[in-house]
């Protein structure tokens, strides 16, 4: 066994060990492991699945968030500047409601948005990074710049505590290949307005540290289509997810376009 892959078994027993410890000592937190263990989980009612390369080139999708920093990186998107590790720039910009409406599709018979996140780590043993927060919050006030992100308005998705996503980015070929989709219910958006502003806060590096390059997050446009359960005789999330998987490698099309 090579050094690098023995590397990458010590981090990931240690992030089961972290999850044991924590579930013992504080209460019940999910690792959701998409380093090739597994390729989807949940948490608090999110699905977050592994996605086989992406193209994720400039028109192929509509960054709204990057951040990058070592060892750890945070940010949300904002259009009012770099309240953390936000990097400046048109793929760094206020989203709406309305924009997030444009992502919704229905898996297992429940409704979702659908975001695409790339990850940038280098190679070997240093290829995985934590997505350890992840939060969603509505305001009636856009281009932010508050530090207090609790304040950002009306928090409706977070990760609970010690909960996370761990991903490896040598799966794919780092920047310029998608690497998760995650699908956050819209039931936790009830009563917004398609004008209200859409925060996305992300924390990453607590558990692997955020090592080089940037984290990007996109949204996935879907057209309108019938719901996945009339087209396809399918149970659940995971039955879904490899009926979709199916579909592209017979029509190959962009992102954008699933």
């Amino acid at each position: 066994m090579e050094a690098a892959e023995w590397d990458k078994m010590i981090a990931r027993s240690t992030v089961l060990i972290v999850a044991i410890i924590t579930y013992a000592g504080v209460g019940y937190a999910t690792v959701v492991d998409l380093t090739g263990s597994n390729d989807s989980g949940s948490i608090n009612g999110a699905q977050f699945a592994f996605t086989t390369p992406q193209p994720t080139g400039t028109g192929v999708i509509q960054p709204f968030l990057r951040v990058e920093n070592t060892p750890t990186e945070q940010g949300y998107n904002t259009s009012g500047g770099t309240p953390f590790d936000d990097k400046a720039g048109p793929w760094t910009h206020d989203l709406t409601f309305g924009d997030l409406q444009n992502t919704q599709v229905t898996l297992g018979g429940v409704s979702y948005f659908k975001l695409l996140l790339d990850v940038n780590e280098p190679g070997g043993s240093k290829s995985l990074i934590s997505l350890d927060q992840l939060q969603f919050y509505t305001s009636k006030v856009g281009s932010q710049t508050t530090t207090n992100v609790g304040a950002l308005g009306t928090l409706r998705y977070t990760f609970g505590a010690a909960d996370s996503v761990i991903l490896d980015a040598s799966r794919n070929h780092g920047s310029g290949s998608g690497d998760m989709y995650a699908y956050i219910p819209t039931s936790d958006f009830a009563g917004s307005k398609k004008n209200d502003f859409v925060y996305l806060y992300a924390h990453f590096g607590n558990t692997d540290a955020s090592q080089s390059g940037f984290e990007e997050w996109a949204l996935v446009n879907a057209a309108p289509i019938p719901e996945m359960d009339a087209l396809f005789p399918i149970t659940g999330f995971f039955s879904a997810a490899i009926a979709a998987q199916y579909l592209r490698r017979r029509h190959p099309r962009p992102v954008s376009d699933i």
